[in-house]
């Protein structure tokens, strides 16, 4: 019995070889995912600076703060929201790799994450064609199917446009659901899919001891960069393993799996056994609704579905494996999603490409036309991401000082040096100094009653503010307004801070201060 590929190939339609239809849809992607970026950088509002970031601020933001030490040469990492002193312990590949390419382009890490952006896109690009080729994709539709996964997506972006806010019930615009709003909005999300495609391809074609050692150091390598999927990469490899070959075999096909236990252990030694960490287990995700989840995804997966039946009959014994992969990931995140875990939502960045590739090897049978038909159908809510995020936005631009005040910190800032400052400034400060705001994130256990701490002390008294300061472990602190030399009016006439900067002028003025010596107690950092 033929394929679908086979059948599809002899159709007469002109074939494109090599890699030109995975850089053609490379080079759409930069473009059109960049426009914003570019915009924003060169047409801020008057008045005010772009974050460099549009989805989830608080969290890509924190990222950087890890980017920040690696700038500084670290390679084990402290977490700057955790309250008390711990030994650095957290690595991650990705955030080393930003860090370095930071300070080749002199300290721009929302600049490097572009770049590495771009990498990882042509990464995620080149895996999915060639699991698309494996599962029997001709020639003649790589280009038409890629550019179907990579800007699909469901209706959330016309739903949008018709009921208008709150946007979070539109899953499919406001999280990477979809290949497409990750490129835009989030490399992590990218990167983590790209190495987890590629680690499954590694322990499915592995035919001897080095292709199963570099199966394993792809999915150690995934646990490094983003452990959320390492469940993914064990669920979706044993499920196709018990589908596609005998009880026999399950044994020897598993046993590789058994390699990837280091990185397990570690991932657990480290984000759940280590108090300063587990907050990326325990704190800040949710699960959405079902509703709003089905919402999102019905339209690829329905459309996907309906061409499963087909697609598995037409297709060969040798493509069915590659066909498994796709039919396993959704069905694993289902399983994920039933465990009483407060991180699981993660595991369903990209639950779209799956979905979008099934129905790109259904409509395979029919001419290329078909499919970018399909992709046009369902690139609304790309079309409508972009619109949004032209426009002028307070999320994303904020004014200019409260950026430059946190970038002048990067020299005077120590590593461990504990700053005061309002939370939208300490979250900046992570990022592009050494020093530990005191109040960053709102999302840890302890964010919102720091920030009310914070607010009571700009609102205290002379007295009130000199007593806080006295028996904290500040060095650094952020005043409003110029405050003059030494901020006596500020901070009482005995206060040991002295200005050594100050952003802005007027109402917008910012005063930087520091200690003239060392603060009250010793350094967070070790």
């Amino acid at each position: 019995m033929s394929s679908v590929g086979e059948r599809a190939g002899t159709s007469g339609a002109r074939k494109t070889r090599g890699e030109r239809p995975v850089l053609w849809v490379w080079l759409f992607l930069l473009v059109a995912t960049n426009i914003p970026y570019a915009r924003a950088w060169a047409l801020p509002p008057r008045g005010t600076a772009f974050l460099g970031f549009f989805y989830a601020l608080p969290d890509v933001y924190n990222y950087l703060s890890y980017v920040q030490q690696a700038e500084d040469g670290q390679l084990l990492f402290v977490n700057k929201l955790y309250p008390a002193p711990h030994a650095p312990r957290l690595v991650n590949l990705e955030w080393g790799m930003v860090g370095l390419l930071s300070v080749l382009l002199g300290h721009h890490p929302t600049l490097a994450y572009r770049f590495l952006g771009a990498a990882a896109t042509l990464a995620l690009l080149l895996a999915v064609d060639r699991w698309l080729r494996r599962a029997g994709l001709p020639e003649s539709h790589r280009f038409a199917a890629l550019l179907l996964v990579f800007t699909g997506g469901g209706f959330g972006g016309l739903l949008y446009e018709r009921l208008g806010p709150p946007a979070w019930r539109f899953l499919d615009l406001t999280t990477g659901l979809f290949p497409f709003v990750s490129v835009l909005v989030n490399p992590h999300f990218v990167l983590g899919t790209a190495l987890l495609l590629w680690a499954l391809w590694a322990f499915q074609h592995a035919r001897d001891g080095r292709g199963e050692l570099l199966a394993v150091a792809l999915g150690s390598g995934l646990v490094l960069v983003r452990p959320y999927e390492l469940a993914l990469l064990v669920g979706i490899r044993g499920l196709v393993i018990l589908a596609t070959l005998p009880p026999r075999r399950w044994p020897r096909a598993a046993l590789p799996l058994l390699g990837l236990a280091p990185a397990f252990a570690y991932a657990w030694w480290v984000l759940v056994a280590n108090p300063a960490f587990a907050v990326f287990s325990v704190v800040g995700y949710s699960l959405p609704s079902p509703a709003h989840i089905a919402l999102a995804l019905a339209p690829a997966a329905a459309a996907a579905l309906s061409g499963v039946p087909f697609l598995w009959r037409r297709a060969s014994s040798e493509e069915k494996p590659a066909v498994a992969y796709f039919l396993a990931w959704p069905l694993v995140v289902g399983v994920l999603f039933l465990l009483p875990l407060g991180f699981v939502f993660q595991t369903a960045t990209n639950l779209g490409l799956p979905l979008l590739a099934l129905l790109a090897l259904a409509l395979a049978r029919l001419p290329p036309a078909a499919t970018l038909l399909a992709a046009l159908c369902l690139s609304s809510t790309g079309l409508v991401g972009l619109r949004l995020l032209l426009e002028d936005n307070p999320n994303w631009f904020v004014p200019r000082e409260r950026l430059e005040a946190a970038h002048a910190l990067r020299s005077p800032c120590r590593r461990g040096d504990l700053l005061l400052a309002p939370p939208d400034i300490g979250l900046y400060a992570n990022a592009y100094s050494a020093c530990r705001a005191y109040v960053a994130h709102l999302g840890v256990p302890d964010g919102p009653e720091r920030a009310r701490e914070v607010e009571r002390f700009y609102a205290a008294s002379p007295a009130e503010r000199a007593a806080w300061l006295d028996r904290s472990c500040v060095r650094v602190a952020l005043l409003p307004g110029d405050q003059g030399l030494r901020a006596e009016g500020f901070l009482g006439p005995a206060t040991p801070f002295r200005r050594f900067g100050i952003v802005g002028t007027g109402a917008h003025a910012i005063g930087l201060y520091a200690r003239d010596g060392p603060a009250p107690c010793s350094p967070w950092s070790p």
